[in-house]
């Protein structure tokens, strides 16, 4: 029971105070990017937390392997990195092969889940945070809905956006930003941090 709430723990831990959008402020153009909708958002938010779930789990396995290296922590970042390539070729192969419909339509939002900041960053925080396999493969789970969160967020504060009176100067990136750093702000106090006087 104890094992069970803790990996419960670790997932809302990830989804809420470790929200790589809006605690760390990454990758935010990116999604402002993305074809929303809400299929849009649903296809972009699966993927990417099946592949922050994924490239997590395989970290926490090669982790044991690779602290024996030398000089390893040189070396982490780039067999992360030949990781992601690896497992891109094998998905888009076997998209290209099974589903060349789909894969042709979707090639840019799969390109874009793969290759983000939040994947990389789930691989790194599971080796630096310690975790064991289990571990590694729920808190990379919890990273991948954070950011399904978060586009959500994004997504209803564009659609609010779009009905207000906003300043000319301030549409667009400028005001989405601006929303950004007010849910970090909230965030940011919902964890417990006080600000400086």
């Amino acid at each position: 029971m104890n094992t069970l709430i803790g990996l419960f723990t670790l997932l809302l831990t990830a989804l809420v105070l470790e929200n790589a959008i809006f605690s760390r402020a990454l990758d935010v153009t990116a999604l402002l990017v993305i074809p929303f909708g809400k299929k849009g958002i649903w296809l972009f938010g699966l993927i990417l937390t099946g592949i922050t779930a994924t490239a997590s789990l395989i970290a926490g396995i090669l982790n044991p392997v690779m602290s024996s290296w030398e000089n390893v922590q040189y070396l982490r970042p780039v067999v992360y990195i030949v990781v992601l390539a690896a497992l891109y070729g094998v998905t888009c192969l076997v998209l290209n092969w099974r589903k060349k419909d789909w894969f042709h339509d979707y090639n840019t939002v799969l390109t874009m889940a793969f290759f983000n900041c939040a994947v990389y960053g789930a691989m790194a925080l599971t080796v630096y945070s310690g975790f064991n396999w289990l571990e590694s493969l729920v808190y990379g789970l919890g990273l991948g809905l954070s950011f399904l969160l978060a586009a959500f967020l994004l997504e209803q504060g564009r659609r609010c956006m779009g009905i207000c009176n906003i300043p000319k100067a301030f549409r667009g990136l400028p005001a989405e930003l601006v929303y950004v750093g007010l849910v970090s702000l909230s965030l940011y106090g919902l964890v417990g941090h006080q600000l400086a006087a």
